[in-house]
């Protein structure tokens, strides 16, 4: 995990957090893990976020950076951040991860990463 790119305080992440409502994001452009309000040692400790976020990554070396980036914009308009299947994937395989790691303790999910109640 040394070798993992990150950015800390990155302006991106820091715009993502407020749009997420969330106080800590990390987010990958291309092959650089874009952090804000945690540090990078904090992120590395966390199996399950760096699993999530390596799927992210994977998949813009898959697709290529500009059509993945589309991809994604575009399923995230068509049924939101939630059930968008890039994240819903990414989501799957973190827990995959974990839940396959001896002794590691599944921590209750962000609430950026949690659909939205409807309005009351």
């Amino acid at each position: 995990m040394q070798n993992l790119r990150t950015w800390t305080s990155s302006p991106l992440a820091r715009i993502a957090c407020r749009v997420l409502g969330s106080q800590r994001v990390a987010m990958v452009i291309g092959q650089t893990v874009h952090l804000s309000g945690t540090t990078r040692e904090e992120f590395l400790a966390d199996a399950e976020w760096v699993a999530h976020e390596l799927v992210h990554l994977r998949q813009f070396k898959e697709h290529g950076f500009v059509p993945f980036l589309w991809k994604y914009l575009v399923e995230s308009a068509r049924v939101g951040y939630y059930h968008n299947k890039y994240e819903v994937e990414a989501r799957e395989e973190a827990r995959r991860v974990v839940l396959a790691t001896p002794g590691h303790i599944l921590r209750p999910r962000p609430l950026h990463s949690q659909p939205k109640s409807p309005p009351a």
